[in-house]
């Protein structure tokens, strides 16, 4: 519902901003908690990490609080360069961002203005309509198929005045990847002298398979290519807010003409740079996630759902009407997961893979919703 503003409001904030849908993020565990008066409740709807952060991260926090009241450097050098050299790159070819939205932010702020267009898929994150809308941008947004991003109607959706692309791999809320063969075939199609290709990577790490390309790849190539990383999710860093981005120099430095100063905060940077060196904890990470995944596909198929296969950390199941009432049926039983009605997925629900128990809690809850509604 739209709160109540003044007339005056409409007349003069600009249409396009007035236009733009709000982004809709996962219920928190307080407002189910307000609402329904539920209590221990367990949140599987934000791909969160359930193992929480790194105990390096912890500790890197506590050791740097008491210099919070002294601005960060605005730059994060030592963070930068960790990136730089885990990933083979010049630190010049590494931006960070208050989460990687904001890093997608500033591309659009520097190429999107009144008639330019971005190419994306129809049914992903929110947030690349959103920043292409805030400055005067039309998002063209493509139909999937199959779940799966549509290269060959992705590539005829260009026109003159496209000026970025979207692309997020794995896909959020599907799941899905794309080949290395499929890809490089739409980036042949592309023109190189005008738009920016953005590589959207937050659920990388959690890949298995072998044929799904990594966007530092394609960093060095003729199109330009904006590759998009972040600490919210196999690092278990999201109320931090620590997104990187790896391009060529030159865009590098266009984006951080508008980036804000300072926005990676202190601890911010701690908690990266020491989550970075927690072998440890993205192996338990990945291999909860993945003894995860089997289980809740395992068991979904078995209720006659159709489940979209994952490379990520969550999974995405659909039925053939409206899934509301069994998203509504699980929040009164204290399980949140994401009703995909905001990305144009009314039949869907998306669930975080969680630990064991928490997999089997869901589970068994769906069993019984389920069997309420037949």
């Amino acid at each position: 519902m739209e709160p109540n503003r003044p007339p005056w409001v409409d007349r003069v904030v600009a249409p396009h901003i007035l236009s733009i849908p709000a982004y809709v993020p996962g219920k928190p565990i307080a407002e189910l908690q307000r609402e329904l008066g539920v209590s221990q409740a367990v949140k599987m709807a934000s791909n969160e990490n359930p193992l929480g952060p790194s105990p390096l991260a912890i500790s890197a926090v506590q050791k740097h609080l008491r210099e919070a009241h002294i601005y960060p450097e605005s730059s994060a050098p030592d963070l930068r360069s960790e990136l730089a050299e885990r990933f083979g790159l010049s630190t010049d070819c590494v931006i960070l961002g208050n989460g990687s939205d904001e890093i997608m932010e500033m591309c659009a702020h520097v190429f999107i203005g009144n008639g330019c267009e971005a190419v994306m898929g129809e049914n992903t994150f929110s947030m690349y309509r959103i920043c292409v809308e805030a400055f005067g941008g039309t998002a063209v947004r493509v139909p999937l198929r199959n779940f799966r991003f549509d290269f060959k109607a992705m590539a005829s959706a260009v026109t003159d005045r496209t000026r970025l692309i979207f692309l997020a791999i794995p896909n959020s809320p599907t799941g899905t990847t794309v080949s290395r063969a499929d890809l490089e075939s739409f980036m042949r199609d592309l023109p190189t002298d005008q738009l920016v290709l953005i590589l959207d990577e937050a659920y990388r790490e959690y890949v298995k398979d072998a044929d799904c390309p990594y966007g530092i790849d394609y960093v060095g190539g003729t199109l330009p290519v904006l590759v998009l990383r972040t600490f919210s999710k196999i690092y278990g860093l999201a109320g931090f807010r620590v997104g990187y981005g790896f391009a060529k120099p030159w865009l590098v430095e266009l984006m951080n003409r508008v980036r804000p100063p300072f926005n990676v905060n202190s601890l911010a940077q701690a908690a990266a740079l020491a989550a970075l060196k927690d072998a440890d904890h993205l192996k338990r990470t990945l291999e909860m996630t993945h003894a995860g995944m089997k289980y809740l596909t395992e068991e979904l198929n078995a209720l006659g759902l159709n489940v979209v296969p994952s490379e990520a950390n969550f999974l995405t199941f659909c039925m053939t009407s409206d899934a509301r009432p069994v998203y509504q049926a699980l929040l009164e039983e204290g399980i949140i997961v994401r009703h995909l009605g905001s990305f144009g997925m009314p039949g869907c629900i998306r669930v975080t893979i969680g630990q064991s128990q928490q997999n089997v809690r869901f589970i068994n809850t769906l069993k019984r919703v389920l069997a309420k509604s037949e």
